[in-house]
């Protein structure tokens, strides 16, 4: 937070008569746009006054993404952000850097210097996918996307973004070009025991089929969709059942309802 005081002008001329009894506080939401800056660090060096035939000692560099990289954690997490959250290609992030900032930076050193940056977090990311692969509950789901094919002439290819989560521990996202049964094979790993909760789709039963050690619970939201469909139809037994789911609903949020997992 930035703060200003204003002081009255008769008081900043003759500040000794007046005596301050409270004051009157405003706020505005502000923004400040993002700025290129240098981090410099400085690493001095020293000799020992009594030996200075001893090599001089400084302290080591901090650790950079890759060696000899100029570009800082801030600047990297940029990137990121722009390109995978904001949908910012990086030649569009080139020239904003370029007409804002007047910081011309190549959109292939932006390709390398995040190539550097994903084998970084590709160690979190395998930490988390074997943390998710281990636990005996999992919800999955699978997300439909289209895509830039350059196999696809003329149109954009059908892939899907799977979803895994382990409620209160861990989520893994993982990019296949289809919805087939080896998709989960990979997500969740051939070896995987536990409860899978899921929709209806087929892949699920035909990952589950040879693998006596997966059980599949269902999901109400896709439970609940056809009855809440059939109220037109039987307004009474619909209506009964969308209760009955509201009730099991309640209960979750109270936090009565078994807890899966260890």
């Amino acid at each position: 937070m930035v703060r200003q005081v204003i002081e009255p002008e008769v008081v900043q001329a003759q500040p000794e008569p007046w005596k301050c009894i409270g004051q009157e506080v405003s706020r505005l939401l502000d923004y400040q746009p993002g700025k290129f800056f240098w981090q410099e660090t400085v690493r001095p060096k020293y000799v020992r006054r009594d030996q200075r035939l001893l090599p001089p000692v400084v302290a080591p560099a901090t650790e950079r993404v890759a060696d000899h990289s100029l570009a800082a954690p801030g600047l990297l997490a940029q990137l990121l952000v722009g390109k995978y959250c904001d949908h910012l290609p990086f030649y569009r992030q080139e020239q904003i850097f370029w007409q804002r900032h007047q910081v011309f930076i190549a959109r292939q050193q932006m390709v390398q210097w995040t190539a550097q940056s994903v084998r970084l977090l590709s160690g979190i990311s395998d930490f988390l996918k074997r943390e998710m692969q281990g636990s005996a509950y999992v919800q999955v789901d699978e997300t439909p996307v289209r895509y830039q094919d350059p196999n696809l002439e003329g149109r954009c290819g059908q892939g899907y973004l799977w979803t895994a989560l382990v409620p209160g521990r861990c989520v893994v996202y993982e990019w296949h070009t289809s919805r087939a049964a080896r998709c989960l094979d990979s997500l969740l790993g051939e070896g995987f025991v536990g409860k899978v909760q899921c929709d209806g789709y087929s892949a699920y039963p035909a990952f589950a089929k040879e693998k006596s050690g997966v059980e599949l619970l269902g999901c109400w939201a896709h439970a609940r969709r056809n009855f809440f469909e059939a109220q037109e139809e039987a307004p009474r037994v619909a209506g009964w059942f969308l209760n009955q789911i509201g009730l099991l609903y309640r209960k979750r949020h109270a936090g009565h309802l078994y807890q899966f997992g260890s």
